[in-house]
């Protein structure tokens, strides 16, 4: 029974902290970084790269291979005691090893070699690039329940002061400074921001599943974070610093251009590939055979003996054969030509698509730092104006409360505070978000 409560306890305690977990933005990275399905995809793309490499080398051995067979032949043959045509059946064999190596093929193997080892890069930087792009999504999308949960805090907050609000207007009619109807303001007022609080806490929640999908945890109603915006570290060097400096460190770590460099590098191999079909070949080879048969055979003088035995004839009946080849290539359709010009169009295509990435990265720096700037200055107006809005209310609320004003005039000035309050938060999250896009670009 003891043990029994003990484990329950452990059950309990381990679900609490499991309810309890909270996720800051870099333990959120890391674990996407182990977990996201993505990412997984893509580091596969790096394992094969590896596993052709490893062909690459193996193709410079020689090669070995082994054959047998084994046949029963049924038939009219001469009897060799009688001399008399009998339906016999006769039982052989043969094996053989052999071997081939290439001495020379045009460097292909070594090109295939060197290709191999830029496919493994190329691939390296397609799956860092992917993990970028997994970090600014998460970023984005941690942000998003930071912002959605901010405004959720405030949605009730809002409709705790309406109901404040509404218990002060009920004492201000008992005591004859307000009209009845200003308590059917109040309830309006109550029923409004009710419904922007439910409203704020189903974006609250999809913000979670939002982060939730790209980490590819079960956890969606328990997730919670442990970071508030003041906390995340925001570089506002980038706001004031040269585009052209900004464009030369994105260039410098950004890998989408190195794998584009990658692949032009890849692209050159490729043509020298398809030119080596043009160049002879030649290759070695050695082969080691015997065979065996259970057929009668006729000595001097015409005696018929037995077989000789198994390992007998193996041994006796053991060839080698070994040599060159050689592979001029006079003719073949016009296929290597072929090959050569298509490897020539990838590498026109490639170098274009290195251009088209550093031109669309340089315009995205250049517009990632526009934009900043410009939700900086929009997140300092907002705060100005919630600022204002704020002195306009806590006056209004002054009057309110020695009946000089209405009820009605109050929530009018309440809903601009209240407006001017959201604007700020948005503002606020739209310059951390675009910070921290351009700081995972240049970076």
């Amino acid at each position: 029974m003891k043990k029994h409560f003990t484990l329950i306890l452990f059950f309990l305690i381990s679900l609490t902290n499991a309810q309890e977990k909270k996720w800051g933005l870099q333990e959120c990275l890391d674990y996407a970084h182990q977990h996201n399905l993505q990412l997984k995809q893509s580091l596969l793309e790096v394992d094969q790269a590896k596993i052709n490499k490893t062909g690459a080398v193996a193709s410079f051995f020689p090669n070995l291979n082994s054959s047998a067979s084994a046949s029963w032949n049924s038939g009219l043959t001469k009897n060799f005691t009688t001399g008399i045509l009998e339906n016999q059946t006769n039982f052989g064999g043969s094996g053989s090893i052999s071997s081939n190596i290439d001495i020379f093929r045009g460097f292909q193997k070594h090109y295939n070699y060197k290709k191999s080892l830029l496919e493994i890069i190329s691939a390296q930087y397609q799956f860092a690039d992917m993990q970028k792009n997994i970090d600014i999504q998460i970023a984005s999308a941690y942000l998003q329940i930071l912002l959605a949960k901010e405004n959720f805090e405030n949605a009730k907050q809002q409709l705790e002061n309406s109901i404040k609000q509404k218990e002060k207007t009920q004492e201000m009619i008992r005591a004859g400074a307000l009209p009845k109807g200003d308590l059917m303001d109040s309830e309006a007022q109550i029923t409004n921001d009710n419904l922007k609080l439910i409203q704020a806490e189903n974006t609250y929640e999809l913000a979670k599943l939002s982060l939730v999908q790209l980490l590819e945890i079960d956890e969606f109603e328990n997730i919670d974070i442990n970071e508030n915006i003041e906390n995340l570290e925001i570089d506002e060097k980038l706001l004031h610093e040269n585009p052209s400096s900004l464009l030369e460190k994105a260039l410098i770590g950004n890998d989408k251009i190195k794998k584009s460099e990658a692949q032009k590098q890849i692209s050159d191999y490729q043509i020298k590939l398809a030119k080596s079909h043009y160049l002879p070949s030649l290759s070695g080879f050695a082969n080691i055979n015997t065979r065996y048969s259970d057929q009668k055979k006729m000595g001097m003088g015409g005696i018929v003996t037995p077989a000789d035995p198994l390992w007998t004839q193996v041994k006796d009946n053991r060839g080698l054969s070994y040599g060159l080849s050689l592979n001029i290539p006079i003719f073949n359709n016009l296929s290597a030509r072929s090959q050569v010009e298509s490897a020539k169009l990838g590498m026109i295509r490639n170098e274009i698509a290195l251009e088209t990435t550093k031109k669309q990265l340089k315009n995205d720096v250049y517009k990632m730092q526009k934009d900043l700037l410009a939700a900086f200055q929009s997140m300092k107006a907002a705060e100005a104006n919630l600022k204002a809005q704020q002195k306009a209310y806590d006056y209004a609320m002054e009057k309110f409360n020695v009946g000089m004003l209405n009820i009605f005039d109050l929530n009018t000035i309440k809903t601009k505070y209240a407006s001017a309050e959201n604007q700020y938060i948005n503002a606020k999250y739209q310059y951390y978000m675009k910070s921290k896009i351009l700081e995972f670009t240049v970076k």
